[in-house]
């Protein structure tokens, strides 16, 4: 059962992934060949996106039709919301796995954990939401 919930689950990311780039993924093939469909232009626009090696960095820039790639700070949002009592549990602790993957997440793995410590009541304020949190933790993390 587990197996045929996993090949649901796959089969349905994998599509809804192939219907926003294409068979050939995003990148300067997809984008050269945009528009155009067949088995032979999408061999063409998967070949040149794998010779020019771009996708990274257009995933990266949110460029070539990658832009949807750019959601870090959605996710980011996303992984508070889901994780609100764990990391706000590492946060009060100055450490933890739920804090390490949200610096990470938002490309800051090297940033002062007692310094979100200490300003746990700022970061956590009353009623605030997952978007609040994130945007307050960002706030710590500039100072």
């Amino acid at each position: 059962m587990k197996k045929l919930l996993c090949a649901a689950l796959f089969t349905v990311v994998t599509s809804s992934a192939f219907a926003a780039h294409g068979p050939a993924g995003c990148g300067l093939g997809s984008v050269i060949f945009e528009g155009k469909s067949g088995l032979a232009l999408n061999v063409l626009a998967a070949t040149t996106n794998g010779i020019l090696g771009n996708q990274t960095f257009a995933m990266s820039t949110g460029t070539l039709g990658c832009e949807d790639a750019k959601t870090a700070r959605v996710s980011a949002v996303s992984f508070v919301e889901n994780n609100m009592i764990a990391l706000s549990s590492d946060i009060a602790r100055g450490e933890g796995e739920s804090l390490d993957a949200y610096l990470a997440l938002v490309n800051a793995p090297a940033a002062n954990k007692t310094n979100l410590k200490q300003n746990f009541d700022k970061i956590f304020a009353e009623n605030a939401d997952a978007q609040t949190i994130h945007n307050n933790i960002q706030t710590v993390l500039a100072m």
